[in-house]
């Protein structure tokens, strides 16, 4: 079965790439413009994978996390950001910029612990 994902940014270019890419690694994929929308979206879907910038509107990436882990525990949250502080505040962090190949290792890795 494909993984779902929902990708979080509040810039259209980003969040279309990220989905792009996670769509050709067979990923079944929907896309949010702020952490409000994540939450809206996982209150009614199921996902395995949630990737979301930190820095958005309505809510911040770490702010969407601590809420899916009480919410929705099973779901892999991989934050983005190039405030690299935000990777002392949760264990699965991609600092901006990254590419493609950077990006995958992040999610292989991320979707494949316990």
């Amino acid at each position: 079965m494909s993984p779902r994902s929902l990708v979080a940014d509040d810039e259209p270019d980003i969040r279309d790439f990220i989905g792009h890419v996670l769509e050709r690694a067979g990923h079944v994929v929907t896309v949010a413009g702020d952490g409000a929308e994540v939450l809206e979206h996982t209150s009614v879907e199921t996902f395995d994978l949630v990737v979301v910038d930190h820095h958005m509107p309505r809510m911040t990436g770490l702010a969407v996390a601590d809420e899916l882990r009480r919410s929705s525990p099973t779901t892999k949250v991989l934050i983005m950001s190039g405030d690299l502080d935000v990777g002392d505040a949760h264990q699965h962090f991609l600092p901006k910029p990254f590419n493609r190949r950077e990006f995958v290792a992040a999610v292989e890795t991320l979707l494949a612990l316990p």
